[in-house]
């Protein structure tokens, strides 16, 4: 610990000439598999499934939060809309004849 190595800056600035490192042999990439035309449909479809879950992941909730503010700041639901509701509600249960 007590003589350290220069960097190689540190080296080059100073004014020492360094050896050169023997240049690394850097493995050929394989070519790039093609892909047809069903597997990139297919990885389209699964990239545009994956984004609607996150975007309805997120977008729902928030929806639900919106349309509670609303409903607070206008003072709670009104008893009219209830009971329209329920009319709503018992039409469609006995099969829309009333």
């Amino acid at each position: 610990m007590l003589f350290k190595r220069k960097s190689a800056s540190l080296a080059a600035e100073s004014g020492e000439v360094l050896a050169e490192a023997p240049a690394k042999k850097v493995a050929a990439r394989p070519p790039k598999e093609k892909l047809g035309w069903f597997e990139k449909r297919d990885r389209r479809r699964r990239r545009r499934k994956v984004f609607e879950e996150v975007l309805g992941w997120i977008l729902v909730p928030a929806f639900v939060y919106l349309i509670y503010l609303g409903v607070q700041a206008v003072g709670g639901i009104p008893k009219e809309v209830i009971d329209f509701g329920n009319e709503l509600i018992a039409m469609a249960m006995k099969g829309g004849k009333g």
